[in-house]
């Protein structure tokens, strides 16, 4: 990343907020440009000041909480990244909260590691793919042809979805089992990743299941 990354912390505890902007201008180029108390707060100020980069948000807070955020990032700010920081680790609340648009999830326990893998994830490849969020998106994932959007899947041809849902699938097959069970070279899976790549312009095999449950083609 040639630029600083700007940074938004949306949390009720100002010791917290305050913490973690000290840890997270430690660990690279990022910049808190921005502290609020909750979800009001934050959207009350959101049309008189700069949109940041991130948005690092607690998931309960009072007045309006990260769920009720979130929702409103995804009417009015859809193109603001949102990373949820949480204890709550409930399958549905993760995969309900992906379809609303954020990025990546941490737990509040997380290392200084996970903190920079995740900001960097989320500014390189669109999303941060966590153990936290790895059980809850893909072993429950199962086809549903009655929930594809005509308008997304128009873009695609037969095999690209095929190969799409071959990915989302609950067993979780690489790239070598997907080019077997479609009878085709791996050279020829890479071609359709690539082109899925380019068509939804995504960047991660993790972006095209989260895209995949995030517009129904997909139903969990």
């Amino acid at each position: 990343m040639s630029k600083t990354v700007s940074i938004a912390l949306v949390d009720d505890h100002t010791i917290v907020r305050h913490g973690l902007k000290s840890l997270i201008e430690v660990l690279g180029d990022y910049k808190v440009t921005a502290q609020y108390d909750n979800g009001k707060d934050f959207v009350l100020n959101s049309y008189h000041t700069a949109d940041p980069d991130i948005v690092i948000m607690d998931l309960n807070m009072p007045e309006m909480d990260g769920r009720e955020t979130t929702q409103w990032i995804g009417k009015f700010k859809p193109h603001l990244r949102v990373l949820i920081l949480t204890l709550d680790e409930d399958e549905k609340t993760v995969i309900d909260l992906y379809r609303m648009g954020v990025r990546g999830f941490l737990r509040k326990s997380c290392t200084e590691d996970e903190m920079r893998k995740a900001i960097n994830d989320i500014m390189t490849s669109g999303y941060y793919h966590s153990e936290l969020s790895h059980n809850a998106l893909l072993k429950n994932v199962a086809p549903n042809d009655a929930a594809r959007p005509s308008h997304l899947l128009s873009k695609l041809n037969e095999r690209e979805v095929t190969f799409l849902m071959l990915v989302c699938d609950k067993e979780e097959y690489k790239y070598d089992q997907i080019a077997l069970k479609m009878q085709v070279s791996l050279r020829t899976i890479d071609g359709y990743r690539e082109s899925l790549f380019r068509k939804l312009d995504l960047k991660s095999k993790t972006g095209l299941v989260l895209f995949a449950i995030k517009h129904g083609i997909v139903k969990l």
